[in-house]
Protein backbone atom coordinates (compact mmCIF):
# COMPACT_ATOMS: atom_id res chain seq x y z
CA UNK A 1 0.00 0.00 0.00
CA UNK A 2 1.49 3.41 -0.98
CA UNK A 3 2.53 5.40 2.05
CA UNK A 4 0.54 8.49 1.05
CA UNK A 5 -2.71 6.49 1.35
CA UNK A 6 -2.13 5.69 5.00
CA UNK A 7 -2.97 9.15 6.42
CA UNK A 8 -6.17 9.20 4.35
CA UNK A 9 -7.22 5.82 5.71
CA UNK A 10 -6.58 7.07 9.23
CA UNK A 11 -8.75 10.14 8.61
CA UNK A 12 -11.57 8.00 7.20
CA UNK A 13 -11.34 5.80 10.28
CA UNK A 14 -11.56 8.90 12.49
CA UNK A 15 -14.62 10.06 10.53
CA UNK A 16 -16.30 6.73 11.27
CA UNK A 17 -15.29 6.83 14.95
CA UNK A 18 -16.40 10.45 15.31
CA UNK A 19 -19.70 9.75 13.58
CA UNK A 20 -20.34 6.74 15.81
CA UNK A 21 -19.74 8.86 18.93
CA UNK A 22 -22.01 11.62 17.58
CA UNK A 23 -24.82 9.18 16.81
CA UNK A 24 -24.49 7.32 20.11
CA UNK A 25 -24.28 10.58 22.03
CA UNK A 26 -27.40 11.86 20.27
CA UNK A 27 -29.20 8.63 21.14
CA UNK A 28 -28.24 8.89 24.82
CA UNK A 29 -29.30 12.55 25.03
CA UNK A 30 -32.72 11.82 23.49
CA UNK A 31 -33.14 8.75 25.70
CA UNK A 32 -32.47 10.93 28.74
CA UNK A 33 -35.20 13.33 27.58
CA UNK A 34 -37.91 10.64 27.38
CA UNK A 35 -38.82 10.91 31.11
CA UNK A 36 -39.05 14.70 30.71
CA UNK A 37 -41.34 14.34 27.70
CA UNK A 38 -43.61 12.00 29.66
CA UNK A 39 -43.62 14.44 32.56
CA UNK A 40 -44.68 17.29 30.24
CA UNK A 41 -47.55 15.11 28.97
CA UNK A 42 -50.51 17.13 27.64
CA UNK A 43 -49.85 20.26 29.70
CA UNK A 44 -46.75 21.52 27.91
CA UNK A 45 -46.98 20.14 24.39
CA UNK A 46 -45.33 23.27 22.96
CA UNK A 47 -42.32 22.80 25.23
CA UNK A 48 -42.06 19.21 24.11
CA UNK A 49 -42.17 20.15 20.42
CA UNK A 50 -39.36 22.67 20.87
CA UNK A 51 -37.41 20.11 22.91
CA UNK A 52 -37.62 17.60 20.05
CA UNK A 53 -36.50 20.22 17.51
CA UNK A 54 -33.47 21.07 19.63
CA UNK A 55 -32.45 17.48 20.30
CA UNK A 56 -32.82 16.33 16.70
CA UNK A 57 -30.64 19.27 15.60
CA UNK A 58 -27.83 18.78 18.13
CA UNK A 59 -25.46 16.83 15.83
CA UNK A 60 -25.66 19.47 13.08
CA UNK A 61 -25.33 22.24 15.67
CA UNK A 62 -22.23 20.75 17.27
CA UNK A 63 -20.46 19.98 13.98
CA UNK A 64 -21.23 23.28 12.25
CA UNK A 65 -20.33 25.43 15.27
CA UNK A 66 -17.11 23.46 15.79
CA UNK A 67 -16.11 23.92 12.13
CA UNK A 68 -16.88 27.65 12.18
CA UNK A 69 -14.96 28.25 15.42
CA UNK A 70 -11.96 26.46 13.88
CA UNK A 71 -12.08 28.94 11.01
CA UNK A 72 -13.51 26.57 8.40
CA UNK A 73 -16.75 28.32 7.52
CA UNK A 74 -17.26 26.29 4.33
CA UNK A 75 -17.76 23.07 6.27
CA UNK A 76 -20.06 24.77 8.77
CA UNK A 77 -22.26 26.34 6.10
CA UNK A 78 -22.27 23.10 4.11
CA UNK A 79 -23.47 21.13 7.13
CA UNK A 80 -26.28 23.60 7.87
CA UNK A 81 -27.65 23.90 4.33
CA UNK A 82 -26.88 20.29 3.45
CA UNK A 83 -28.69 18.90 6.48
CA UNK A 84 -31.86 20.80 5.55
CA UNK A 85 -31.72 19.52 1.97
CA UNK A 86 -31.05 15.99 3.28
CA UNK A 87 -33.98 16.19 5.67
CA UNK A 88 -36.44 17.17 2.95
CA UNK A 89 -34.93 15.46 -0.08
CA UNK A 90 -33.76 12.17 1.40
CA UNK A 91 -35.48 11.64 4.75
CA UNK A 92 -38.97 12.78 3.72
CA UNK A 93 -38.43 11.47 0.19
CA UNK A 94 -37.42 7.96 1.28
CA UNK A 95 -40.14 7.87 3.93
CA UNK A 96 -42.82 8.78 1.38
CA UNK A 97 -41.56 6.19 -1.11
CA UNK A 98 -41.84 3.53 1.58
CA UNK A 99 -45.30 4.69 2.58
CA UNK A 100 -47.32 7.78 1.49
CA UNK A 101 -47.34 10.32 4.31
CA UNK A 102 -50.60 11.86 5.54
CA UNK A 103 -50.11 15.45 6.66
CA UNK A 104 -52.46 16.82 9.36
CA UNK A 105 -53.77 20.30 8.70
CA UNK A 106 -52.15 21.82 11.76
CA UNK A 107 -48.72 20.58 10.65
CA UNK A 108 -49.15 22.51 7.40
CA UNK A 109 -50.34 25.73 9.02
CA UNK A 110 -48.02 25.56 12.02
CA UNK A 111 -44.80 24.08 10.66
CA UNK A 112 -44.68 23.83 6.88
CA UNK A 113 -45.75 27.42 6.18
CA UNK A 114 -43.31 28.83 8.71
CA UNK A 115 -40.42 26.75 7.35
CA UNK A 116 -41.10 28.06 3.85
CA UNK A 117 -41.25 31.68 5.04
CA UNK A 118 -38.13 31.30 7.20
CA UNK A 119 -36.19 29.74 4.33
CA UNK A 120 -37.17 32.54 1.95
CA UNK A 121 -36.36 35.29 4.46
CA UNK A 122 -32.96 33.81 5.37
CA UNK A 123 -32.11 33.27 1.70
CA UNK A 124 -32.98 36.85 0.79
CA UNK A 125 -30.92 38.23 3.68
CA UNK A 126 -27.92 36.09 2.78
CA UNK A 127 -28.10 36.74 -0.97
CA UNK A 128 -28.55 40.50 -0.55
CA UNK A 129 -24.81 41.14 -0.10
CA UNK A 130 -23.31 37.61 0.01
CA UNK A 131 -22.42 37.92 3.68
CA UNK A 132 -23.95 37.07 7.04
CA UNK A 133 -23.29 39.57 9.80
CA UNK A 134 -23.86 39.52 13.54
CA UNK A 135 -26.93 41.65 12.96
CA UNK A 136 -28.26 39.01 10.58
CA UNK A 137 -27.61 36.36 13.21
CA UNK A 138 -29.69 38.28 15.73
CA UNK A 139 -32.49 38.60 13.15
CA UNK A 140 -32.43 34.82 12.60
CA UNK A 141 -32.71 34.17 16.33
CA UNK A 142 -35.58 36.65 16.64
CA UNK A 143 -37.39 34.96 13.75
CA UNK A 144 -37.62 31.84 15.91
CA UNK A 145 -39.85 33.68 18.40
CA UNK A 146 -42.92 33.85 16.09
CA UNK A 147 -42.59 30.10 15.59
CA UNK A 148 -42.67 29.56 19.36
CA UNK A 149 -45.69 31.85 19.67
CA UNK A 150 -47.47 30.01 16.85
CA UNK A 151 -46.82 26.63 18.50
CA UNK A 152 -48.13 27.93 21.82
CA UNK A 153 -51.26 29.44 20.30
CA UNK A 154 -52.09 26.32 18.31
CA UNK A 155 -51.51 24.18 21.39
CA UNK A 156 -54.16 26.14 23.29
CA UNK A 157 -56.60 25.53 20.44
CA UNK A 158 -56.09 21.76 20.46
CA UNK A 159 -58.63 19.55 22.14
CA UNK A 160 -57.43 17.29 24.98
CA UNK A 161 -57.50 14.25 22.68
CA UNK A 162 -55.29 16.00 20.13
CA UNK A 163 -52.89 17.14 22.84
CA UNK A 164 -52.61 13.57 24.05
CA UNK A 165 -51.77 12.42 20.54
CA UNK A 166 -49.16 15.19 20.18
CA UNK A 167 -47.52 14.25 23.48
CA UNK A 168 -47.37 10.60 22.41
CA UNK A 169 -45.70 11.66 19.15
CA UNK A 170 -43.08 13.62 21.08
CA UNK A 171 -42.23 10.64 23.27
CA UNK A 172 -42.11 8.31 20.25
CA UNK A 173 -39.76 10.66 18.41
CA UNK A 174 -37.30 10.63 21.29
CA UNK A 175 -37.55 6.85 21.58
CA UNK A 176 -36.95 6.33 17.85
CA UNK A 177 -34.10 8.79 17.32
CA UNK A 178 -30.82 7.15 16.43
CA UNK A 179 -32.08 3.60 16.93
CA UNK A 180 -31.75 2.10 13.48
CA UNK A 181 -32.54 -1.36 14.77
CA UNK A 182 -35.29 -0.12 17.05
CA UNK A 183 -33.45 -1.08 20.24
CA UNK A 184 -33.84 0.90 23.43
CA UNK A 185 -31.69 1.25 26.51
CA UNK A 186 -32.92 0.98 30.08
CA UNK A 187 -32.53 4.33 31.83
CA UNK A 188 -31.55 4.19 35.48
CA UNK A 189 -30.49 7.84 35.91
CA UNK A 190 -31.43 10.19 33.09
CA UNK A 191 -29.01 12.86 34.32
CA UNK A 192 -26.04 10.52 34.02
CA UNK A 193 -27.23 9.38 30.59
CA UNK A 194 -27.62 13.00 29.47
CA UNK A 195 -24.11 14.02 30.62
CA UNK A 196 -22.61 10.93 29.01
CA UNK A 197 -24.43 11.70 25.77
CA UNK A 198 -23.21 15.31 25.67
CA UNK A 199 -19.68 14.11 26.36
CA UNK A 200 -19.82 11.65 23.47
CA UNK A 201 -21.28 14.33 21.21
CA UNK A 202 -18.43 16.72 22.02
CA UNK A 203 -15.72 14.09 21.56
CA UNK A 204 -17.29 12.75 18.37
CA UNK A 205 -17.67 16.28 17.01
CA UNK A 206 -13.97 16.93 17.54
CA UNK A 207 -12.93 13.77 15.67
CA UNK A 208 -15.52 14.23 12.93
CA UNK A 209 -14.86 17.92 12.26
CA UNK A 210 -11.07 17.63 12.27
CA UNK A 211 -11.28 14.68 9.87
CA UNK A 212 -13.60 16.57 7.51
CA UNK A 213 -11.10 19.44 7.43
CA UNK A 214 -8.22 17.08 6.69
CA UNK A 215 -10.17 15.15 4.04
CA UNK A 216 -11.13 18.36 2.23
CA UNK A 217 -7.48 19.33 2.07
CA UNK A 218 -6.21 15.84 1.20
CA UNK A 219 -8.79 15.23 -1.54
CA UNK A 220 -8.35 18.69 -3.00
CA UNK A 221 -12.07 19.57 -2.89
CA UNK A 222 -13.79 22.61 -1.44
CA UNK A 223 -14.71 22.52 2.23
CA UNK A 224 -18.32 23.45 1.54
CA UNK A 225 -18.67 20.41 -0.75
CA UNK A 226 -17.42 18.16 2.06
CA UNK A 227 -19.87 19.86 4.41
CA UNK A 228 -22.82 19.52 2.01
CA UNK A 229 -22.20 15.80 1.48
CA UNK A 230 -20.37 13.84 4.15
CA UNK A 231 -20.75 16.54 6.81
CA UNK A 232 -24.51 16.82 6.31
CA UNK A 233 -25.31 13.13 5.73
CA UNK A 234 -23.52 11.79 8.79
CA UNK A 235 -25.21 13.87 11.54
CA UNK A 236 -28.60 13.43 9.79
CA UNK A 237 -28.63 9.68 10.41
CA UNK A 238 -30.57 10.03 13.73
CA UNK A 239 -33.29 11.97 11.90
CA UNK A 240 -33.44 9.34 9.16
CA UNK A 241 -33.61 6.52 11.68
CA UNK A 242 -36.42 8.23 13.60
CA UNK A 243 -38.39 8.96 10.41
CA UNK A 244 -38.09 5.43 9.00
CA UNK A 245 -39.17 3.84 12.28
CA UNK A 246 -42.06 6.29 12.53
CA UNK A 247 -43.27 5.43 9.02
CA UNK A 248 -42.85 1.70 9.61
CA UNK A 249 -45.04 1.94 12.72
CA UNK A 250 -47.64 4.19 11.12
CA UNK A 251 -46.66 7.53 12.70
CA UNK A 252 -46.77 9.57 9.48
CA UNK A 253 -47.13 12.90 11.25
CA UNK A 254 -44.06 12.24 13.35
CA UNK A 255 -41.84 11.69 10.32
CA UNK A 256 -42.90 15.04 8.86
CA UNK A 257 -43.47 17.44 11.75
CA UNK A 258 -40.30 16.66 13.66
CA UNK A 259 -38.20 16.89 10.49
CA UNK A 260 -39.67 20.33 9.83
CA UNK A 261 -39.03 21.40 13.42
CA UNK A 262 -35.42 20.28 13.15
CA UNK A 263 -35.01 22.26 9.91
CA UNK A 264 -36.44 25.42 11.43
CA UNK A 265 -34.13 25.15 14.43
CA UNK A 266 -31.08 24.46 12.25
CA UNK A 267 -31.90 27.31 9.87
CA UNK A 268 -32.64 29.98 12.47
CA UNK A 269 -30.92 29.01 15.73
CA UNK A 270 -27.80 27.21 14.47
CA UNK A 271 -27.18 29.70 11.67
CA UNK A 272 -27.96 32.57 14.02
CA UNK A 273 -25.50 31.39 16.66
CA UNK A 274 -22.76 30.92 14.07
CA UNK A 275 -23.34 34.36 12.52
CA UNK A 276 -23.12 36.04 15.92
CA UNK A 277 -20.00 34.09 16.93
CA UNK A 278 -18.21 34.40 13.58
CA UNK A 279 -19.75 36.40 10.70
CA UNK A 280 -18.99 34.91 7.28
CA UNK A 281 -19.29 35.40 3.54
CA UNK A 282 -20.68 33.05 0.92
CA UNK A 283 -19.18 32.37 -2.50
CA UNK A 284 -20.80 32.74 -5.91
CA UNK A 285 -21.46 29.00 -6.32
CA UNK A 286 -23.35 28.94 -3.03
CA UNK A 287 -25.44 31.86 -4.27
CA UNK A 288 -26.28 30.44 -7.70
CA UNK A 289 -26.41 26.69 -6.94
CA UNK A 290 -26.72 25.85 -3.25
CA UNK A 291 -29.23 28.51 -2.18
CA UNK A 292 -31.57 27.87 -5.16
CA UNK A 293 -31.39 24.12 -4.41
CA UNK A 294 -32.43 24.81 -0.83
CA UNK A 295 -35.35 26.95 -2.00
CA UNK A 296 -36.38 24.43 -4.66
CA UNK A 297 -36.61 21.44 -2.33
CA UNK A 298 -38.36 23.54 0.35
CA UNK A 299 -40.97 24.91 -2.07
CA UNK A 300 -41.53 21.45 -3.58
CA UNK A 301 -42.05 19.95 -0.13
CA UNK A 302 -44.48 22.74 0.81
CA UNK A 303 -46.51 22.25 -2.37
CA UNK A 304 -46.71 18.51 -1.75
CA UNK A 305 -47.96 19.02 1.83
CA UNK A 306 -50.82 21.24 0.63
CA UNK A 307 -52.49 18.14 -0.83
CA UNK A 308 -52.62 16.59 2.65
CA UNK A 309 -50.58 13.59 1.51
CA UNK A 310 -47.01 13.22 0.25
CA UNK A 311 -47.31 10.41 -2.30
CA UNK A 312 -44.67 7.95 -3.46
CA UNK A 313 -44.24 10.00 -6.64
CA UNK A 314 -43.74 13.12 -4.52
CA UNK A 315 -41.17 11.26 -2.45
CA UNK A 316 -39.31 10.10 -5.56
CA UNK A 317 -39.36 13.70 -6.83
CA UNK A 318 -37.79 14.97 -3.59
CA UNK A 319 -35.08 12.31 -3.81
CA UNK A 320 -34.43 13.30 -7.44
CA UNK A 321 -34.11 16.96 -6.43
CA UNK A 322 -31.55 16.00 -3.79
CA UNK A 323 -29.50 13.92 -6.23
CA UNK A 324 -29.61 16.64 -8.90
CA UNK A 325 -28.58 19.26 -6.34
CA UNK A 326 -25.59 17.19 -5.19
CA UNK A 327 -24.60 16.42 -8.80
CA UNK A 328 -24.65 20.15 -9.57
CA UNK A 329 -22.51 20.82 -6.49
CA UNK A 330 -19.91 18.24 -7.55
CA UNK A 331 -19.88 19.58 -11.10
CA UNK A 332 -19.51 23.25 -10.09
CA UNK A 333 -17.10 22.74 -7.21
CA UNK A 334 -14.83 20.03 -8.63
CA UNK A 335 -11.28 21.16 -8.12
CA UNK A 336 -12.22 24.43 -6.41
Amino acid sequence: MPQNFQPMIIEIALVVIGLFLILKGSELVTDAAVPLARFLDTTYVAVGLVLVSVLLSLPELFVSVSAMLKGHSGIGIGVIIGSIIVNLGLIIGISAVIRPLKIPRHVITRDSVFMLIATMVVSLIVLEDFQVTQRDGIVFLLLFIPYLVNIHEQEKALALKERKRESEMITKTLQFTGKIAGTEIVIHDSRVIFVAGIGMLLLGTEFFTESLITLASGLGVSEILIGLTLGALGPSIPNLAAALQAVRRGYDELAVSETIGSNIFTLLITLGIIAIARPFQIDVITAVVTAPALLLVTVAFFVFTLKGTITRIDGATLIAFYLIAMAAEFYMRAGT
